[in-house]
């Protein structure tokens, strides 16, 4: 085979991406390419170059509380619009891993009820029962008995620390179950998050699924390489173009795992999407597509306070113990959550330990330094935004614009979780640790006017952007169909977050994981997704 050819060339080496490589490459009769646009970084502490030294322990999470953005080098610090003009940055990932490797780490699975949703759009191979058997066979969790490749730890309550501690009692005395198991199926109540880690140690998608299969002589790893498009011959995609001109051919397919806001620019790019759009930017237009419609991400209002002195060490978990539960409005679908948070940017006892950052605003708020608290999350939101280019430029970062709270039925869930979440905070057990929060007050919280001013200008984002390259049945509004095929050409799929059909009440890590699985399958076996998988179960 030639240099630049592969039988199938897979763009993004995130938490799908990492799970389809490895499922293809291990059938020898294929060559495989993983192109990432970011470092192949060694994610542990001692080979780590670029990742801060807070990602490595998974008892610390980076994201927005150790610093004001990452590294340029592993995060696009993404910038997205907001209402009113304004902006904010969302960290993206851009390493090997992906989201896996810089995010809080927590694997949840979607929901039955979002398992229906998915199924009415089209997608009858991801039933509830089917993905579930998939599930088992990716989670190594010594709670469930399973004994997949990934492994999945909780944290007990002394691992915790005094605040999470307090999250827990506080919640479970308003009449919460205690849950010890959260992935559970339809499980509500409060308890420790489900995490992918070792010990203390972050094990990501790349470590799980590329690690052991980076000694295949069928998979080549090209990273600090950014795709521009992909280039067709009768409808047939067969070129991945780099941003630096460089072509490469797949023989058999491609299949694009860059995420919700990468896949479809790089789609738009390539003739496929919005007609308008594309000649907006003198690109050939070749199959039109609602492609980067349909955005969603779990939006989250903070409530922010100090903790008291002697509340945490630096041996805490910083985000752990949550409670996830359905709302007055949407019974049964565990659309709401509160995570609590911690040791967003504590001082190291030890002045020698290197931290991630500088104090900068936090989590959508504008307190800085050592804070803590609730992030009050909407898991089921029905606002949309849209993904678009900008120009035929693949260094020119998409238009973003995910719309967050712009319904009214969005709205009206951030008060009822932000109410729930002011009544823990400022319960007796988590005063013992925390101050009052910051910014809101009881009159705030009762009056829903200004409990909506007060939302509005806090609001942030849980980083996970997902379904703007549906997977459904064409004719209601899908990209795809449920084996990540591309609508109307042929040798180009998409398996990322960005099929999602619609948001799950969920954390999207493990969904992206399911996604790449089950696509992998679907590639492996030249059969659709519900055939491929149910002869794996």
């Amino acid at each position: 085979m030639q240099a630049d050819q592969f039988t199938h060339i897979v763009v993004g080496a995130g938490s799908a991406g990492c799970v389809v490589a490895r499922r293809v490459a291990e059938n020898r009769a294929f060559n495989v390419l993983l192109i990432e646009a970011g470092p192949d970084v060694d994610t542990s502490p001692a080979n780590a170059s670029f990742i801060p030294h807070g990602v490595h322990d998974a008892r610390r999470v980076p994201m927005a509380g150790q610093s004001a953005i990452f590294d340029p080098k592993i995060d696009w610090n993404l910038e997205v619009d907001v209402a009113g003009g304004g902006q904010m940055i969302v960290p993206q990932a851009k390493v090997m891993g992906g989201g896996s490797s810089i995010n809080g780490g927590t694997f949840l699975r979607h929901t039955e009820a979002d398992a229906r949703e998915w199924v009415a759009l089209g997608n009858d191979g991801w039933d509830f029962e089917s993905s579930v058997a998939v599930y088992e066979g990716l989670e190594g969790d010594p709670l469930r008995g399973t004994r997949g490749p990934h492994p999945i730890a909780r944290a007990s309550m002394d691992e915790a620390g005094k605040i999470q501690a307090a999250f827990v009692d506080s919640v479970a005395s308003r009449g919460f179950q205690l849950t010890p198991d959260l992935k559970a199926t339809g499980a509500e109540g409060v308890g420790p998050a489900p995490v992918c880690r070792r010990g203390s140690t972050r094990v990501s998608a790349a470590d799980t699924f590329i690690g052991p299969a980076r000694s295949f002589t069928n998979l080549t790893i090209l990273t600090d390489s950014l795709v521009d498009r992909v280039l067709f011959q009768d409808c047939k995609a067969e070129t991945v173009v780099l941003a630096n001109g460089r072509k490469i051919h797949a023989t058999h397919e491609i299949i694009l795992c860059a995420g919700a806001v990468f896949s479809p620019a790089i789609l738009q790019r390539s003739g496929v999407g919005p007609t308008e759009l594309l000649r907006r930017h003198g690109i050939a237009p070749l199959v039109e597509l609602p492609v980067g419609l349909n955005l969603s991400d779990h939006p989250c209002i903070p409530l922010v306070a100090r903790p008291r002195p002697g509340a945490y060490t630096d041996t805490d978990y910083s985000l752990q113990m949550q409670a996830r539960w359905s709302s007055s409005l949407n019974p049964g679908a565990v659309d709401l959550q509160m995570v609590c948070f911690s040791y967003l940017f504590a001082q190291s006892a030890d002045p020698s330990t290197p931290r991630g950052g500088q104090p900068q605003r936090s989590l959508g708020g504008t307190e800085t330094g050592h804070v803590a608290g609730i992030g009050c999350n909407i898991n089921k939101p029905t606002s949309l935004g849209m993904v678009e280019i900008r120009s035929k430029d693949p260094n020119q970062m998409p238009l973003v614009r995910p719309n967050y709270l712009s319904t009214s039925r969005d709205r009206a869930l951030a008060r009822e979780v932000v109410r729930t979440a002011y009544a823990v905070i400022t319960s007796p057990a988590m005063q013992t640790v925390l101050t009052a929060p910051l910014g809101i007050t009881s009159p705030v919280v009762a009056d829903d006017v200004m409990l909506d001013g007060y939302i509005q200008a806090q609001y942030s984002t849980t980083y996970h952007f997902c379904g703007s390259c549906r997977m459904a049945a064409r004719e209601k509004g899908g990209v795809v169909d449920q084996s990540g095929r591309v609508y109307g050409v042929k040798g180009l799929r998409v398996a990322d977050a960005s099929v999602l059909p619609t948001v799950p009440a969920a954390n999207t890590m493990a969904s992206c994981m399911l996604v790449g699985e089950m696509v992998g399958k679907s590639v492996c076996d030249g059969r659709s997704v519900q055939k491929a998988v149910r002869s794996h179960i």
